[in-house]
């Protein structure tokens, strides 16, 4: 996905506080991995618990760890580094 797709469709919900962008620090960053990353803010994280929106997040976590056939891209991501305090 292009950075200007992914900026379109997170703008809003960054700008209502629910989303936190948070990037790794130079030192981090490897070419050809992720760098920046989202995540739920306390507010949204409240937003979408009092509105029953994670209701299924384990069930589809669960969902996921059962994929035997990740590509290589999949796996690089998921083991891409992180930022710690997303």
């Amino acid at each position: 996905m292009s950075d200007a797709t992914v900026d379109k469709h997170i703008q809003k919900p960054t700008d209502e506080g629910i989303v936190k962008e948070v990037a790794l620090d130079d030192d981090q960053r490897r070419q050809g991995y992720p760098w920046k990353f989202y995540g739920l803010t306390e507010e949204g994280q409240e937003f979408l618990e009092a509105h029953n929106l994670l209701a299924a997040e384990e069930t589809l976590q669960q969902i996921y760890d059962t994929i035997s056939d990740k590509s290589e891209k999949m796996v690089k991501y998921e083991n891409a580094p992180r930022p710690d305090d997303i």
